[in-house]
């Protein structure tokens, strides 16, 4: 009877053990968790004041530097130029399916 008791004892103590170090551990999470939400909001921040001044200064670019239907963002600084070669070799292909084959 005393051996049960003390194992039933010592699997408290292993319990409460465990609870207090999960306690621990969850308190130093939930600090982590705030000292990463303020890090996200302080980069989001920072990318909205970046965007911002983006977009001001490419509001101060004259309209002759950038041109009709240009992205000034884009490498090429071109908004269409990839897409012009696609919609004629796509106008091409859809062209040559109508067409039916002569007996």
């Amino acid at each position: 009877m005393d051996q049960e008791l003390q194992a039933l004892g010592e699997r408290v103590d292993r319990i409460l053990t465990l609870a207090r170090r999960l306690t621990d551990e969850n308190a130093t999470l939930r600090e982590q968790l705030a000292a990463a939400r303020q890090n996200n909001e302080r980069l989001q921040q920072r990318i909205d004041e970046a965007r911002a001044r983006v977009e001001t200064a490419l509001s101060r670019l004259p309209a002759a530097l950038l041109g009709e239907g240009e992205d000034p963002l884009s490498p090429t600084g071109n908004a269409n130029a990839g897409t012009a070669g696609a919609s004629s070799a796509n106008a091409a292909s859809k062209s040559s399916a109508n067409e039916s084959p002569t007996p």
